[in-house]
């Protein structure tokens, strides 16, 4: 990912209305849980600069704030 709003992008592709897994997310919840997802970023986890790993934690912190 080239940058914040590309990866916004291609979260919504999966995880937004009539994405592939379709779970209703706004790009504004998307934007939250990808920055709480960065600020919790350590030597254990790690941003792999928008790869599957980044977008599928994204979602299990959308699953806990808005389930």
């Amino acid at each position: 990912m080239k940058n914040f709003q590309e990866f916004i992008d291609y979260c919504l592709d999966f995880y937004g209305w009539n994405g592939l897994y379709d779970q209703g997310r706004t790009r504004e919840q998307i934007a939250y849980a990808t920055l709480y997802y960065l600020d919790s970023c350590n030597d254990q986890i790690t941003w792999g600069y928008g790869d599957s790993l980044d977008r599928e934690r994204v979602r299990d912190i959308m699953n806990e704030l808005y389930d």
